[in-house]
């Protein structure tokens, strides 16, 4: 990013209609090709296709906030840019300066911090507009009103700028003089579960169960855990709310399998979570027997007179009985015994299955616990064969007579020899390549279909018509069907209903792809084109809700409805967001065992609706779930200080937030 510089003839901002030259300067000492764009208020138009030229003229037609952007690319480049640079440019006339000056109380915060932005005037009245740019987008953040200051809560890092548009209150110009201001929003650190566990040492019905969560994040930073228990048919309990608390424990009545999963987020996080771990457990009438592992001392397989160890490795109960069961052509049962070890000594050749019984010396029935496992007896031991690896050059996928080439890797045997058969659509018969010592094979599909590969392996000295074989399929095609790498299309914070949307289709081999695009509002298709080579689409929305583009992409030699389809989803709001969230208090002393009332006030949003925190003793606790009520009263009972938390956002948001404020206070 910004490999290129971008230089004007004239300082902005300018008036419109006067010609601006516009000059890209690669810092790079080689032959680039350039291409220029011109945005305002998300929409986007090419001033020069790629060229050359690096330097153009722009005649503004109409005030505004214009973002000047350049691609770059070598000049045999296959990409679609190598380098991109930006920059702005403001078109409009100012009157007269009408701010002195613009204070911000940090130049540097963090996500979910307070900037509080103060305008200093040099006459009033005046009107105030408010922008902030995230990114590349500029979001009205506030009309014009005559408040000279604002308090917003920082959401997205990294370098971000106010612009402040001020005019006369009889003004009617859009705006007769602005001013920026610049601040940087550092990251959360990414918070991590990194230990979610059970200290409980046994999960029996009746008795404690205790579980407990270790989150990686900053050491200053608040920490919400909410655990929710998950039974075997899919009810979901909720244990403890958003709470600081990070051990949580219960008592389970009933046996059966169970989760629990905790969600864990900063307190300040955008996100419903930040992190999330789950654990499963099973809670027992009492401790079950487990056998952890049940092996031999010798791999399978051996000959004949060789004596193998029988081990059990077995967790659980109180007085175990074990009982090894041999099947095959000269079986052995040792009956149940109390060592959890058994010596036998194979007599004949052949395949035989060892079971493992355990159960407590209590219980009634056969077993409580079974293991089983094979084992071969020869005559004379042997490597068997086996087909490690099939490597295709050129993939699975490839077109009518071009040629792949498979190799085998195989293991075991004395001498391999190797034979090859394909088959094209499951023909019955097919080209086959007798055994031989090559153990790859060169395939030229003449024509389009499926085929199939079979790879046999056999040992030189082996009466068998085959030792090991493989199938893997290769599809022949004319063409190579579309795919739809990106969809480009402007990411903003807020859309609001009237702003045009434009989407861009990025394919590979873009000249013979056919597009179409379906359009559903609210669930319901609202507009469908032909398939076409326009690889562009617009639409504005007239009304709030969800909306999503169903994009499909097909080759134009392509019978199939569509070989390639990607949604995208934009939700389109009705107001701004909430901003200048504060709480006040009815009273300026508090005293304990008297009530308290405390109420928000804030701009922006629609419908907005509440949720209050109260810190008390250092902890956490929700009071007051989302409600259009926009106060919280209670009464104190201890002195101390207290904390409380205003969360705020408009009725329709689904995220946890979108301004909040803390009132601290203390009760004498």
């Amino acid at each position: 990013m910004n490999e290129i510089n971008i230089n004007f003839n004239l300082n902005s901002p300018q008036e419109k209609k006067k010609e601006i030259i516009i000059k890209a300067e690669s810092i790079f000492e080689e032959s680039l090709l350039y291409k220029f764009f011109i945005g305002c208020n998300g929409l986007w138009s090419t001033l020069q296709d790629f060229q050359e030229n690096s330097s153009i003229k722009w005649f503004p037609e109409e005030d505004g906030k214009y973002t000047i952007m350049v691609q770059a690319k070598k000049l045999n480049s296959d990409k679609i840019f190598d380098y991109i640079s930006r920059a702005d440019f403001i078109i409009g006339k100012i009157e007269e300066k009408l701010i002195s000056s613009i204070e911000i109380d940090k130049k540097e915060l963090k996500i979910g911090e307070k900037l509080n932005i103060t305008v200093n005037p040099n006459k009033v009245p005046i009107m105030y507009r408010y922008w902030l740019r995230e990114e590349y987008n500029w979001n009205m953040i506030k009309d014009y009103s005559s408040d000279n200051n604002i308090s917003l809560t920082t959401k997205k890092p990294g370098k971000n700028e106010v612009l402040v548009e001020c005019k006369d209150i009889y003004s009617e110009n859009n705006y007769d003089d602005f001013n920026k201001v610049e601040f940087n929003v550092l990251p959360l650190k990414g918070i991590e579960i990194k230990d979610f566990k059970c200290l409980s040492t046994e999960l029996l019905c009746g008795s404690e169960l205790v579980f407990q969560v270790d989150v990686s994040s900053e050491d200053n930073r608040t920490m919400l855990y909410k655990f929710i228990k998950i039974d075997s048919h899919g009810n979901f309990f909720c244990i403890q709310d958003y709470s600081t608390k990070r051990i949580v424990n219960y008592i389970e009545n009933e046996s059966g399998e169970y989760r629990i999963l905790c969600c864990v987020r900063d307190m300040y996080s955008q996100k419903e979570y930040d992190d999330r771990a789950i654990i499963s457990f099973n809670v027992k009438k009492y401790k079950e027997i487990e056998i952890k592992n049940f092996t031999t001392d010798k791999i399978s397989p051996q000959i004949c007179e060789t004596e193998i160890f029988l081990k059990a490795v077995v967790y659980g109960g109180k007085d175990l009985l074990y009982r090894y069961i041999i099947d095959g052509n000269h079986g052995d049962d040792s009956g149940y015994i109390k060592n959890d070890s058994y010596q036998w000594i194979t007599k004949m050749p052949g395949e035989y299955k060892i079971t493992l019984w355990v159960k407590d010396s209590s219980f009634e029935g056969n077993y409580e616990a079974k293991k089983e496992l094979y084992y071969v007896i020869d005559d004379k031991s042997k490597e068997p064969v086996n087909i490690d690896d099939i490597i295709l050059d050129k993939g699975d996928k490839i077109l009518v007579n071009d040629t792949l080439t498979i190799k085998v890797k195989a293991s075991g045997g004395m001498d391999l020899r190797y034979s090859f058969i394909i088959k094209r659509n499951d023909e019955e018969k097919g080209t086959m390549v007798d055994y031989g010592t090559a153990n790859w094979i060169r395939f030229t599909p003449e024509k389009a279909g499926k085929y199939q590969l079979e790879i046999r392996v056999r040992d030189k000295f082996s009466t068998r018509e085959l030792d090991s074989h493989a199938v893997v399929y290769i599809e022949a095609g004319e063409y190579f069907p579309a795919i739809i790498d990106y969809v480009l299309y402007p990411l903003k914070e807020y859309f609001l209903c009237g702003d045009n949307i434009p989407v861009q289709v990025i394919t590979k081999n873009t000249k013979d792809i056919l597009v179409k695009y379906v359009l559903r509002i609210n669930g319901h298709k609202a507009e469908e084109s032909d398939y076409a080579f326009n690889k562009k689409y617009m639409f504005t929305p007239k009304c709030s809700g969800e909306y999503i583009l169903q994009i499909y992409a097909k080759n134009n030699k392509s019978n199939e409805l569509f070989d390639s389809k990607k949604d995208i989803r934009i939700i389109v709001n009705e107001a701004l967001p909430v901003t200048n969230t504060k709480i006040k208090c009815n009273k300026n002393k508090i005293c304990d065992n008297e009530p308290v009332i405390f109420s928000v006030e804030n701009s922006g949003g629609k419908d907005n609706i509440y949720e209050f925190y109260l810190m008390e003793k250092n902890e956490w606790i929700k009071v007051q779930n989302y409600s259009k009520k926009n106060y919280y009263s209670f009464i104190p009972f201890s002195k101390s200080k207290y904390k409380i938390l205003a969360l705020c956002k408009s009725n329709y948001k689904k995220c946890a937030y979108e301004d909040y404020d803390i009132f601290q206070f203390f009760v004498e």
